[in-house]
Parts: C-alpha cells; structure tokens; sequence
C-alpha cells in the first residue's frame, strides 16, 4: 500500500511539473523576426478624390495630403494567439500584394521561445491555402477563400493603409460623421465593412462584418478588428497594437506591430507555400 501511494505520488508530482513547465513556456514573449531591409522611399500620389468625409479625414489624419504609392508591403510584429481562450505567444510576418489583391501570413507559435507550431496562409486571388499544422490543412474551399479576401482587406485598411485608399474596386458610402460602409471587390454586401471612426482624432477604431470562421459553419459570424492604440512605426502612423474577435467570444489575437517595410520583393514567398524563402 505505502509503495502504491509512493507511485501515485509521483505520477501526480510530473503531471504537475508538466502543467507548471507547460504554462510557464506560455508566459515567455516569443522573439520577433529579423527586421526586413527597406527599399528607395516610395513616391507620393494625391488624395483620391470623392471620399466620404470620414474616410478623408482619416486620410489626411494618418498621411497629410498626399498618400506614399505602395505596391507590396511586409508587416512584422509579435502577438498573442488565443483561439481556445489560452494565450499564446506568437510572431508573425505578413506580405502584401497590391496588385494582386494577395497576402502571405507566416506565423510561429511559440513555447520558452521555441516554435512549436507554424501557420501558413496563402491567399493568391482569392484562392487560400491554409496549413494549421497538426490541426490540418485547407486548399481552395469557398467560406474559407471568401474570409481570406475579407482579412486581406482589413489588414491592409489597418497597417497600409494607402493600398485600401487609392484601390478603384472598392466602394465608400458613408453612413454618418464617424461611420462608413466599405464594398469589397468580389464579396457580397453583406460582407462589407463597417468602419468606424475616432470623433476626435479621426483615426479608425474598429472594423467590423459578418465572416466565415471556418467550412463547417454554414453561417457567417460577427467579426471584429479593434484598434487599441495608434504609434508610429518605421515613420508611419499605424494601429501599433489590435484585437481580433469573433462575436462576444474572448479576444481570438493581440497584435503588436514592430515593422512596415512598403514596396518590398513579396514575390518569393508568394510564389512558395511553405517553408522558408530565401532573400
């Protein structure tokens, strides 16, 4: 009996250890990637004209009266990942294509700092490749496609802004003085924008729509963006860090943005899923 109890104890003294090593390794801030090296300075175009009076505001705001002509852009920074509610830490590296309307996301999950788990999202199109690592992968399926074009432009409306701005495709129609709907190309209204300003600063304060969370769910979610602090980075005024969120659920990410690298070579890392790319 005295070595049946010696046993349990020592099965619930490791149980422990691990749950304690488990969590601690959560509490370490994963390291952020080598800074991208940036390129000539990009050229300035004017404000576009006809913006509603918020989305000009904002414009003048953030860039002055004249927009810097941005074609593809890296943003890299850490987070905090917490799909079940447990945050993670995590680094990211996300490449935009203007042109292209495509993004690349490159994300490590981290534990005592070494990753653990790495994502890889590849929207070229329209058309998204998703790898979860162990939780599976996802190649071309509609609610998917449909979301990955709804983060391209949220995130490109937060942190370059100037590509959401000066794009032709989509549509503007103001709603009040601090709020305007955003039309994407591609989409159905019921997936547009709602945008909405800061009255004093006329800085944008959350982005909001209705977006597939996954293929298994036949209806879209209320999806939130939450910008909780401006700053500037690499000169740029931007949302320094925002949260995302899936309807009154508990914030899904934190994102803390530490570099914007405008008008960078993204065609490697678009041109490859997976992996690494050179340069």
């Amino acid at each position: 009996m005295r070595m049946l109890i010696r046993i349990l104890m020592i099965i619930i003294s490791v149980i422990v250890v691990l749950l304690v090593g488990g969590w601690l390794g959560l509490q370490i801030k994963a390291s952020a990637f080598p800074t991208v090296a940036v390129g000539a300075a990009p050229s300035m175009i004017p404000i576009p004209e006809g913006l509603p009076t918020p989305v000009d505001r904002f414009a003048r705001a953030v860039f002055g009266d004249s927009l810097p002509d941005v074609q593809s852009a890296m943003v890299l920074g850490r987070a905090q990942l917490a799909p079940t509610g447990l945050p993670m830490p995590t680094r990211f590296r996300f490449y935009y294509d203007a042109a292209r309307s495509s993004h690349y996301h490159d994300i490590q999950v981290t534990w005592f700092n070494l990753t653990f788990m790495r994502i890889h999202e590849r929207n070229l199109e329209g058309h998204t490749q998703l790898d979860l690592a162990v939780i599976g992968q996802v190649n071309d399926q509609p609610k998917t496609n449909r979301a990955a074009i709804q983060g391209y432009w949220s995130e490109v409306l937060a942190w370059v802004p100037s590509i959401a701005l000066t794009d032709p495709r989509v549509r503007w129609e103001a709603v009040d003085d601090t709020t305007v709907r955003l039309y994407l190309p591609g989409l159905d209204d019921a997936e547009a924008f709602t945008v909405r300003f800061a009255a004093d600063t006329g800085l944008i304060s959350q982005i909001e729509t209705m977006r597939y969370q996954n293929e298994d769910n036949a209806e879209r979610w209320h999806w939130f963006n939450r910008i909780l602090e401006w700053g500037r980075v690499d000169g740029l005024r931007v949302p320094v860090r925002a949260q995302t969120q899936w309807r009154a659920d508990s914030p899904w990410a934190t994102w803390e943005i530490e570099q914007i690298a405008l008008n960078v070579d993204v065609a490697p890392r678009l041109a490859q899923f997976g992996g690494d790319v050179s340069g």
